[in-house]
């Protein structure tokens, strides 16, 4: 039960991680190419961020599926 928790506790840390660095570089590059105005902050709030917590998730779970399989 225990070695469960610190597993999940684990994992979501490493998506945290991931979350963070995909944001980052999300912002880098909206802040490039993407005019600063009311629809284009919308876009990101609602479009952009729920496909950056969904891929981050996936790596997550990718990663941990190819060390286990290791």
């Amino acid at each position: 039960m225990m070695k469960r928790m610190v597993e999940r506790l684990i994992y979501l840390v490493f998506t945290l991680f991931i979350f963070i660095v995909l944001w980052k570089g999300t912002a880098f590059l909206w802040e490039a190419f993407v005019p600063w105005n009311f629809k284009t902050v919308m876009a990101m709030l609602f479009i952009v961020t729920p496909i950056l917590i969904a891929l981050s998730f996936l790596l997550s779970t990718l990663a941990f599926q190819y060390t286990k399989d290791s």
